[in-house]
């Protein structure tokens, strides 16, 4: 049986629930991270980890796990609709989420946290306007885990946001992901010379917009296996399964010659799989009386244009910061949480100016001709490729 009684309950053991139970547990916090999985778990993502969600990968002591597993992107190489090219300059680690997730739960332990995995919560303990701690169903068992402050941490579909009654459906902003591994796949080896050293690509397709299909080479074995995570983003709908995740994926390979080239000797080794991803303008209520939502549990992403895993870490500090400020003072309501957490993400948050930017970015790639036009330029122009790659 699991004791009762924590300073903070962490719901989701991914990369925000993971990196916020190290910073708690680093100050001293009495924290137990919760997720109704056994770890290693797979997870749909793109497995791009930019400069950002590495820092506190490095802060939270899991770096060298991560160099051992990952590979280092030095460059993309872009691909329009018509064929247009440009090599770009972009730089980051790429490892899978099973791997990635795994070793940030492993250095929560190591800090001291508690970690309960194949844990399912099934409600919110709320007394007099508070989140006092969950009901949760472990190992055959019902228990009631009470706690100063509840962080939900449970992705875009989350059960926390759901309890608390702070979801907000916005079908017409929605954007889902589907992402796939490869082995085999051919790339260039001038461009992709070893494990810290390699390339990804971008391709942006007609029938995938306003994103595009993307192929990294992923993890240690990346450049001498081809093995390559591959996915693609669409905007308010999902392909449909599996069957036409797949029927998508052939008719992109089969519509430029590099690519077909790429594939041709390639082999699918994991099932399309999907997900939803948030718009950090949903503007979902994440802090209350006695609770905080970060990652995508509290819509703290922009797909496409957001590194999602970099705003999911940001907000994790910052969420570990505001409920260890807020349990020294004796104060867990919503306005010295939400002042200490807002507090705790300016260094991180971007202004509604260069949120209108963004967008109308993402805008363009609806259009084919713009986005021929945009990597053209790239291409010819290293001034405008410096500039543009410094805004991502």
């Amino acid at each position: 049986m699991i004791r009762t009684e924590r300073d903070v309950i962490v719901i989701g053991g991914g990369p925000a629930g993971a990196i916020c139970a190290s910073y708690l547990a680093m100050k001293g916090v009495d924290v137990l991270l919760l997720d109704k999985d056994i770890f290693p778990r797979d997870k749909a993502c793109g497995d791009i980890l930019q400069e950002g969600i590495v820092s506190h990968i490095e802060a939270v002591g899991a770096f060298d796990a991560l160099d051992r597993a990952g590979s280092c992107i030095r460059s993309l190489r872009l691909i329009s609709g018509s064929g247009a090219k440009a090599q770009v300059p972009f730089e980051c680690y790429c490892a899978p989420r099973y791997k990635v997730d795994e070793m940030l739960v492993r250095a929560a332990v190591k800090h001291g946290a508690e970690v309960r995995q194949g844990c399912h919560v099934t409600d919110i303990v709320m007394e007099n306007g508070y989140v006092r701690g969950v009901r949760v169903r472990y190992r055959g068992e019902e228990a009631e885990l009470r706690c100063k402050v509840v962080i939900g941490a449970d992705g875009a579909c989350s059960l926390t946001a759901k309890l608390l009654g702070v979801m907000k459906e916005e079908p017409s902003g929605a954007y889902f992901g589907w992402r796939a591994y490869f082995k085999g796949v051919k790339l260039d080896r001038s461009l992709a010379v070893n494990q810290y050293n390699t390339y990804g690509v971008f391709s942006f397709y007609p029938d995938v917009r306003p994103g595009c299909f993307w192929t990294v080479p992923c993890g240690k074995e990346s450049v001498t296996e081809g093995f390559c995570n591959v996915g693609f983003v669409l905007r308010g709908r999902n392909a449909g399964g599996e069957a036409d995740a797949e029927e998508l994926f052939n008719k992109w390979a089969a519509s430029n010659p590099e690519l077909s080239a790429m594939f041709r000797e390639a082999r699918r080794i994991s099932a399309w799989k999907g997900g939803k991803l948030c718009d950090t303008t949903q503007g979902i209520r994440n802090v209350g009386n006695g609770f905080i939502l970060i990652g995508d549990a509290g819509s703290q992403m922009m797909p496409l244009y957001f590194d999602g895993l970099s705003a999911a870490a940001d907000s994790a500090r910052a969420a570990a910061d505001a409920a260890t400020a807020a349990i020294d003072s004796g104060d867990v309501s919503e306005n010295l949480l939400g002042e200490a957490y807002t507090r705790a993400m300016k260094p991180y948050m971007i202004t509604e100016d260069e949120i209108k930017v963004r967008r109308l970015m993402l805008e363009s790639m609806y259009d084919s001709r713009t986005m021929d036009n945009v990597i053209r330029h790239l291409d010819r122009d290293p001034a405008y490729c410096r500039k543009v790659m410094k805004s991502l």
